[in-house]
């Protein structure tokens, strides 16, 4: 439609040939302008005033422009203020068309105005957009000059503070928590001693005894058992695998009892023979060549022993690799000291936030929460700490969540909500979501089905969703 004009002017070229450019007269000026969201649909309203000369064969075009700083954008019907002649040519060619702009005969030394008012299907880009009037002079059909003249913005979300619900954390009754750590001891060929002195071993014991000294030397905690799981490598006989693994198992097993004089009683053990699952995941995760028919043999269901003599036999370029490279990463002691952590007061679990939060329960961070403004950063980190330090937990994930919805971040929200468990603070979070996310329809029917479960949050949100929707 905006090349109406343009077309007019040329089927009547004899009509504009006297036609000399005046000079620019920018007497076209909005006295007000709006943008506004009703519905699902976005409105402009504009009242333009008129009081410029414009000669009989001349134009001016008004178009309303909406875009973002993403550039979408969208042109809306033009506004033809016409001269007297062009007006005549206007009504002519378009008498029979249907009205999809507007169209104001200039009446000079006349003020006249248009209302311009105009809805359009509201789109998810449109939430931050700004109305601009572009202005194209014309004359005979040549376009002279074009401006652009900035009027508003749409601003649909300016200061939504949603009503979250956080949930209660249920006390944990005994605090079990684990300390985990993997050593690579060394030993003589089929040997089965420990020599702290041999190789490696001064470090790798040194990391042992750290983890256990970690725990024993926190008074705010018990050590209930240690658990240690020797593995062997694949390679020799299966048989005698068995044998070092068990072996060198309970020996580390004696030598951490002898450093601490721990009853032995407090220990578990457990050995593999040959960490083919080891092998498999350093096949997984690493180029070599043949690896997918190195990977069909270490699956298989052959023996061990039978595993690593096809190995050795069809691809031994590859064997020599592994044999020089990967087995001595597979010969490994995994071990997970256990302990329980006593119940802090308040003033307690706050010290132990900053030193080791992971001795502190989640309910023991909620009401350490409850000690700080809401919203502020402490508030915020403490209830973040929590999900970090229990992904999986469903409360701790909802909280997370609440956080995140308060300030205004949908897409991380998401996230924790799919962990949060199915509850009425949960259908809550889903209408604030789409609330957010300018989804009014559906944020308006979780939110009353919240509020059927009881939730007060729910009617606040919905007063709020009822002044943008």
């Amino acid at each position: 439609m905006k090349y109406l004009f343009y077309l007019i002017s040329f089927i009547f070229p004899a009509l504009c040939s006297s036609a000399q450019p005046a000079e620019r007269d920018s007497s076209i000026y909005i006295a007000s302008s709006r943008l506004y969201r009703m519905g699902e649909s976005l409105v402009v309203s504009m009242q333009v005033d008129i009081t410029r000369q414009i000669p009989s064969n001349e134009s001016v075009i008004l178009v309303p422009r909406l875009s973002d700083s993403l550039d979408n954008f969208i042109q809306l019907p033009a506004i033809y203020v016409n001269g007297r002649k062009q007006h005549i040519f206007f009504q002519r060619e378009t008498g029979r068309q249907e009205k999809d702009y507007e169209e104001l005969r200039r009446r000079n030394d006349r003020k006249q105005s248009v209302h311009y008012l105009r809805s359009i299907p509201f789109t998810h880009w449109m939430k931050h957009a700004s109305l601009h009037l572009i202005e194209k002079e014309c004359g005979c059909g040549v376009p002279r000059h074009t401006d652009s003249t900035y009027l508003t913005r749409l601003n649909i979300l300016p200061d939504i503070h949603p009503h979250v619900a956080f949930i209660t954390p249920q006390m944990e009754e005994r605090k079990v928590r684990e300390e985990s750590g993997r050593a690579y001891l060394d030993f003589p060929l089929n040997e089965t001693t420990i020599y702290p002195e041999y190789r490696n071993n001064p470090a790798e014991l040194a990391k042992i005894k750290r983890s256990i000294d970690l725990i024993k030397n926190d008074t705010n905690v018990v050590i209930s058992h240690i658990d240690i799981h020797g593995y062997a490598s694949p390679e020799g006989p299966y048989s005698n695998n068995e044998r070092l693994a068990r072996e060198r198992t309970r020996t580390l097993k004696d030598y951490v009892c002898g450093q601490y004089a721990f009853n032995d009683t407090l220990f578990t053990t457990h050995y593999t023979p040959e960490d083919w699952d080891g092998f498999v995941k350093l096949l997984t995760d690493t180029v070599i060549t043949h690896r997918e028919e190195l990977l069909h043999i270490a699956e298989s269901k052959s023996s061990p022993d039978g595993k690593e003599r096809k190995i050795r036999k069809r691809y031994p370029e590859e064997f020599r690799f592994i044999l020089q490279h990967w087995f001595p990463g597979l010969r490994h002691s995994d071990y997970t000291i256990h302990y329980v952590v006593r119940p802090f007061t308040v003033e307690q679990a706050k010290q132990v936030f900053q030193s080791n939060p992971k001795n502190l329960s989640i309910e023991e961070m909620f009401r350490i929460a409850q000690t700080y403004p809401a919203g502020s950063p402490e508030y915020n980190k403490i209830f973040m700490t929590a999900v970090l330090l229990n992904p999986e937990h469903p409360v701790a994930n909802l909280n997370a969540a609440c956080i995140l919805l308060s300030q205004g971040d949908t897409k991380d929200a998401s996230l924790y909500l799919d962990k949060a468990g199915e509850t009425p603070e949960k259908t809550l979070l889903q209408g604030i979501m789409q609330m957010l996310n300018g989804n009014y329809t559906e944020a308006e029917n979780l939110l009353h089905k919240a509020e059927e479960a009881g939730l007060p949050q729910a009617g606040e949100n919905l007063k709020i969703l009822h002044e943008i929707y």
